[in-house]
């Protein structure tokens, strides 16, 4: 009996995609991608809720996000669970991401324990910071100072983002020495938790002076070694900072309650 052969159809396979098919350099190269555009996108948020951009209490929804930084979903998800992470941003089930609300029994305590952390991280950087630490403050502080000082114009509340890039490198300068990984990245997020405070009440150009001629003596303080007058003059200069602080800012958290709610 005759049997009819059955034809077989040989379908090409789908083509490989290209993460499976990329040769180890390529998966490198576009990780490293991913990682620096997650990194982008969280310094900038970062920057714009610090600075006020991103009002506090506002709800930070994917579709006007992707739209404010010209990026997708995923590495936006990502800066704001890592934000989450260090309190810059608030994430509640079924509800998404908001920026924080602002509020004084928040700042004070705040400013407590920026006060804790950075008293001890200032001493122990003077007693444990050689050339190349001193080297980089004195550069820091003359960076600082080359934009002059911000309280040279009263009438203006605004200050350059570069001078309040350029000032928080001098702080974290100052206790880069005290070999504490930790400490060094939490007083990186208590300083921009306080800082965030500090831009929304604005400055008090008086106030301002003061502040400013503080940076001259700790950057002296510490590059002469007195770990006990640097101390004294930051905590001062943390405390000055909070009073003034708490003094603006009552009637500025209740206009952004308002807005928010508007």
């Amino acid at each position: 009996m005759n049997r009819k052969t059955r034809s077989v159809s040989h379908k090409p396979r789908p083509a490989a995609s290209t993460a499976s098919s990329a040769g180890p350099g390529r998966r490198k190269a576009a990780e490293t991608a991913d990682d620096a555009e997650s990194g982008d996108v969280f310094r900038s948020l970062r920057s714009d809720i610090v600075n006020g951009s991103l009002k506090a209490g506002s709800r930070l929804r994917f579709i006007e996000l992707q739209a404010r930084y010209g990026i997708g979903t995923s590495p936006i998800r990502e800066a704001l669970s890592r934000l989450a992470a260090d309190r810059l941003v608030i994430q509640e089930v079924n509800r998404g991401f908001s920026v924080p609300p602002l509020s004084l029994e928040d700042f004070a305590d705040i400013t407590a324990l920026r006060l804790s952390l950075e008293r001890a991280a200032i001493r122990a950087s003077i007693a444990r910071g050689g050339e190349a630490w001193e080297e980089a403050l004195v550069l820091a502080h003359h960076r600082l100072r080359r934009l002059g000082r911000p309280e040279s114009d009263p009438e203006d509340e605004s200050i350059p983002e570069e001078w309040e890039r350029r000032h928080r490198a001098f702080h974290m300068a100052l206790i880069a020495a005290c070999q504490s990984p930790w400490t060094l990245h939490f007083c990186g997020v208590l300083y921009d938790q306080f800082d965030r405070y500090r831009r929304r009440a604005g400055r008090d150009a008086a106030t301002q002076a003061g502040l400013s001629r503080q940076h001259d003596q700790l950057a002296e303080a510490a590059i002469a070694h007195d770990g006990e007058r640097a101390d004294s003059i930051l905590e001062d200069h943390i405390n000055t900072t909070a009073r003034m602080v708490a003094r603006r800012l009552g009637s500025r958290v209740e206009a952004d309650r308002r807005a928010v709610n508007a």
